[in-house]
């Protein structure tokens, strides 16, 4: 991932924007959201017989998915898999063809010279013709592994098609969830959604979850549901949830087919260790891997951006109990979008944050506080709305909002905004020890990354395109 050095806070916003290339129209419609309460959607889910196969069942219909033998791979492939292969390599399998010919030309030559023309090849041209048969060779190796990579993350993307879930209803419904549908149902909704998979033991899904937990309501902004997979037989109560069943958790039916997979994934890993992966509403991986979470602020900024309509007037959570950190989030904006630096170094806890160390340990450049308060340079008339926060203990606690920036450039320019706060003991005031701001919109995805904490911000930029993140699925 690579830095950039801006001059002030209002420089470091519109650069994360004008990277993005975001766009001043939205296409999206506006429409009302309470966890999974789109009653036509819910009622659809519900039409789903419990137990479905993906597979064709008709005698007069062909499975697409049965396993053809692919001779490039030289293994059994699903049918399907090879169908969606071709259909986004139109050019690959050309090309595969085009260096097994050329290599087998040119390995061919010396007795074809001598069978059409008559006359034998002379050493020179037999050795250049049998090194140029290599290179051609190599190539078409190459291009033959590359060819089966992507068919083997395509397999696992379908693999997932007869995982069963069942999503949580709304609150007003006399019922936690939906009835089980498949991932490849769930893909044919009016709304489909994006679902996160997390597998592991007690204390791996209490430290995935807890990351997971600070974004719930921008999860449910985004229809995106978790599926936690156990490895050690725990439940809900378990995990430190805030609440046993949150709006944004989804039920594995089914659970032991989900073990299978996980399992299936990483052969050669410990069946008890973390592992995780991601599905964009078409059933596409979109991140996968092993040991560690990721950082979900990232994966919402890139891959599970807002589906809902993001409006200044949302006034946020009303509970008591987390006024208090409500209370230190408004301080803060106000001291950013005042230019007061006398409260921002009263807000902001005297320890530095490890993730801003790590980025000016690498080299990279922070503007303190001054220079991002000045005049022309904080986001002055920035608006904020749908303040969410999430308290873990007397002396930890997140916050959650949404940016409307005015000096970006850019009509529509909306940012997703998470601070740590934390404290010495449960009398004394929530002191800021990090604020971290990604752009989080409909139109693009996000292209950098904001981390501030006592000693002022810095700035990172996302590394070139990827397809996907890599990991277990590829």
């Amino acid at each position: 991932m690579m830095m950039i050095q801006p001059r002030s806070a209002g420089a470091i916003i519109t650069t994360l924007f004008l990277v993005g290339g975001l766009e001043s129209s939205c296409a999206f419609t506006p429409r009302s959201f309470s966890s999974f309460s789109d009653s036509k959607t819910t009622a659809d889910l519900n039409k789903f017989p419990s137990n479905t196969s993906l597979h064709l069942s008709s005698p007069n219909q062909y499975d697409i998915s049965k396993p053809v033998f692919d001779i490039l791979c030289f293994r059994s492939v699903r049918g399907d898999a090879l169908i969606r292969y071709s259909s986004l390599n139109q050019s690959e399998p050309l090309r595969i063809n085009l260096y097994a010919l050329l290599a087998l030309t040119l390995f061919a030559a010396p007795v074809l010279s001598e069978a059409v023309g008559n006359e034998e090849m002379g050493t020179v041209g037999t050795v250049a013709s049998t090194f140029a048969g290599l290179g051609s060779f190599g190539l078409f190796f190459r291009e033959t592994r590359k060819r089966n990579k992507q068919l083997v993350r395509i397999e696992k993307e379908l693999n997932t098609g007869n995982l069963q879930v069942r999503l949580p209803m709304n609150a007003l419904s006399d019922q936690r969830f939906t009835k089980p549908a498949t991932l490849t149902q769930l893909k044919a909704l009016s709304n489909p959604p994006r679902i996160i998979s997390i597998c592991g033991s007690k204390k791996e899904l209490q430290d995935a979850l807890k990351g997971l937990a600070i974004l719930g309501k921008r999860l449910r902004q985004a229809t995106a549901f978790v599926v936690v997979i156990p490895t050690d037989g725990s439940k809900p109560s378990d995990w430190n949830l805030p609440v046993e069943y949150p709006a944004w958790l989804a039920e594995a039916h089914d659970l032991p087919s989900w073990q299978t997979y996980f399992d299936e994934l990483s052969p050669d890993e410990s069946s008890s260790q973390f592992r995780w992966f991601g599905l964009n509403s078409s059933g596409r991986s979109f991140g996968s891997g092993a040991v560690e979470s990721p950082e979900w602020l990232q994966v919402l900024g890139q891959h599970l951006r807002p589906t809902d309509i993001l409006d200044e007037s949302d006034n946020g959570i009303d509970d008591e109990k987390v006024q208090s950190v409500i209370k230190a989030q408004n301080q803060f904006y106000q001291a950013l979008t005042t230019g007061n630096l006398e409260e921002m170094n009263r807000i902001c806890s005297s320890e530095g944050a490890a993730s801003v160390s790590q980025v000016i340990d690498a080299g990279g450049r922070i503007d303190d506080w001054k220079a991002c308060l000045a005049d022309g340079a904080r986001p002055e008339g920035m608006v904020i709305s749908g303040s969410d926060a999430l308290i873990v203990s007397d002396t930890e606690a997140y916050s959650t909002v949404v940016e409307f920036s005015t000096n970006t450039g850019v009509d529509t320019a909306t940012l997703l905004a998470l601070q740590r706060w934390g404290r010495s003991s449960a009398s004394e005031d929530w002191q800021l020890q990090l604020h971290e701001t990604i752009p989080w919109s409909p139109e693009a995805k996000a292209q950098g990354t904001l981390r501030c904490d006592c000693r002022g911000c810095v700035a990172l930029t996302r590394s070139p395109e990827r397809r996907t993140f890599g990991g277990l699925i590829g």
